[in-house]
């Protein structure tokens, strides 16, 4: 069952043109289910974000409310000498 998606808006659109930035999303699905996942914000505009994460090796996106997405930090990578 997918989770509850908003319509998608039709103007005031920022779409990521670099990485997308990482976060933690609140989905809600439509038997009143809730869960955390990560993902990253695709696009968003003032209220709205377009979500990506991955579920059961498959790519899914959303439109959710701003307020269930919050920022998440990526763990740098440290290269070992041999690369």
């Amino acid at each position: 069952m997918p989770p509850i998606s908003l319509p998608g808006p039709t103007s005031g659109i920022t779409e990521t043109t670099d990485k997308a930035p990482p976060i933690w999303i609140d989905l809600v699905y439509a038997d009143g289910q809730k869960q955390t996942v990560r993902g990253f914000a695709m696009a968003w505009t003032n209220s709205m974000v377009r979500v990506q994460w991955v579920e059961y090796s498959v790519a899914r996106e959303v439109w959710v409310d701003a307020g269930v997405v919050k920022r998440r930090q990526l763990e740098e990578r440290k290269r070992n000498r041999d690369g």
